[in-house]
């Protein structure tokens, strides 16, 4: 739901509830009546805008333990890997199951996420979050990708949300198809550069497609005034995109 002020609330609906805002409350009931894109009233008076939530919404809004992969950086990774329904895709660093959800989204039903994490509690908050908003297409996995025993030329992407990826990516780079994408998520540059400095170093075949940030300025109009948002947001990570290239180990990478 969305108040007048334009802050969002993910409630989910059950039998008898009430929600609670702090200009008064409102049943389940009457929001089911009003439906997505209704109205409805606390017994104040205000009004709350009913709305299903959308992806972004959601993973912005659900309960989490790790900090979620920004949704305006989730789309830019999924369009890096070049997703589509049916393919396999490979990622580590579940986290609450941000990202997972957008590339479940982008493999489709007929498609399958593998996601490895190695936090316990972090992996069962991702289970809940991805069953709570209904994809059936994930497979997890507790443990270090890094030691996990893949299928060679299995995925059609890989995403990476960890601390050291070039710690892993040799071992990860036989379960990607050829000429297809790693796409890691990284906070800073020094990362980055020990990213591009291992693959380098190890004659890794992939070759180094892009370093992106990703920037997002949203502007509040209120005719006949229009200016930026006072809350605006900043970095959040560089997306880094290796393409792997179809050559025996041991030439010389591009």
């Amino acid at each position: 739901m969305r108040d007048a002020k334009g802050r969002r609330y993910l409630i989910r609906l059950q039998e008898g509830g009430r929600f609670f805002h702090h200009k008064g409350a409102v049943d389940h009931q009457a929001i089911v009546a009003a439906g997505p894109g209704g109205i409805v009233h606390t017994h104040q008076g205000e009004p709350l805008w009913v709305h299903r939530p959308t992806l972004e919404e959601y993973v912005l809004l659900m309960k989490r333990g790790a900090t979620v992969t920004y949704p305006k950086d989730a789309a830019a990774l999924v369009m890096m890997l070049d997703l589509g329904p049916g393919m396999r895709v490979l990622e580590a660093g579940t986290g609450s199951g941000g990202l997972t959800l957008f590339l479940a989204r982008a493999v489709g039903q007929a498609g399958e996420v593998w996601t490895f994490e190695t936090r316990p509690a972090f992996k069962e908050r991702a289970e809940r979050n991805v069953a709570a908003w209904g994809a059936s297409n994930v497979r997890f996995f507790l443990g270090d990708v890094g030691e996990a025993e893949l299928p060679e030329g299995a995925f059609d992407g890989i995403a990476l949300d960890l601390m050291e990826p070039w710690k892993v990516i040799a071992h990860l780079a036989p379960a990607l198809k050829p000429d297809r994408s790693a796409v890691l998520y990284l906070p800073n540059i020094t990362q980055v550069v020990e990213l591009v400095r291992a693959v380098r170093e190890k004659a890794l075949p992939f070759l180094l497609q892009r370093v992106i940030e990703v920037g997002h300025r949203e502007w509040d109009v209120r005719p006949p005034v229009a200016h930026p948002a006072f809350r605006q947001i900043g970095h959040t990570a560089f997306l880094v995109q290796l393409r792997k290239l179809a050559r025996e180990a041991g030439q010389e990478a591009v």
